[in-house]
């Protein structure tokens, strides 16, 4: 492979029919680094929110859950015009059921929770093998599973030890195009619940039917 855009739909494709990861998203933005691709499964309940950005979700967290505080109070949570915060910020998370107001203020009725759906990440590179391990550990911010994915003429210049030591897998891609694991990392213990989330918005909105 000559380029590192031919190696996405072949591992979008193993990742699907291999690994049974149905809802698969090319270059997302986790506010916290942009993964070549991001994968997970269907929610059961279907339940989730395509929040605007990362820094909605932690303006969101921040407001008390189930009691009343004054738009003054939230506007001090946030960077946001007021005009922005009021009419398009709170008007989301009223519409989305997270808040309500009763015109003199607003309360949190809807806790934010993450789902128990696998979320696998993965950075995909010919040769900087260094690169793509630094990118990759910012996925674990949201991930159950990292992975850095090279062809397999690669893998005779990496040191897999540091992979393994920070729990990152490895895919190998042959010459034929398959794929296949190299290092099989374990589930990852220390996402941010805030960034999951925000990330399983993404991956859904950008598979809705068209």
């Amino acid at each position: 492979m000559r380029y590192e855009k031919e190696m996405i739909p072949v591992l979008a494709e193993y990742l699907n029919a291999e690994m049974g990861y149905s809802v698969i998203t090319n270059e997302l933005d986790s506010g916290y680094g942009v993964a070549d691709i991001v994968a997970t499964t269907e929610i059961e309940d279907g339940d989730y929110h395509p929040f605007n950005n990362l820094i909605d979700v932690f303006l969101l967290n921040s407001i008390p859950f189930n009691k009343t505080v004054s738009f003054k109070d939230i506007g001090k949570m946030s960077s946001y015009s007021e005009r922005h915060l009021k009419y398009t910020v709170l008007k989301d998370f009223i519409e989305s059921g997270y808040l309500i107001t009763d015109g003199k203020g607003y309360r949190r009725i809807r806790k934010l929770t993450v789902k128990k759906n696998p979320i696998i990440a993965i950075e995909a590179k010919l040769k900087k093998w260094k690169d793509a391990f630094l990118q990759t550990k910012r996925y674990r911010k949201y991930a159950d599973y990292c992975y850095v994915a090279f062809p397999s003429s690669t893998l005779k210049n990496v040191d897999l030890t540091i992979f393994k030591e920070n729990n990152i897998g490895i895919f190998a891609i042959s010459p034929s195009k398959s794929v296949y694991q190299v290092l099989k990392p374990k589930k990852n213990r220390d996402k941010h619940d805030l960034y999951t989330i925000y990330v399983n918005g993404v991956l859904f909105k950008n598979n809705q039917p068209a």
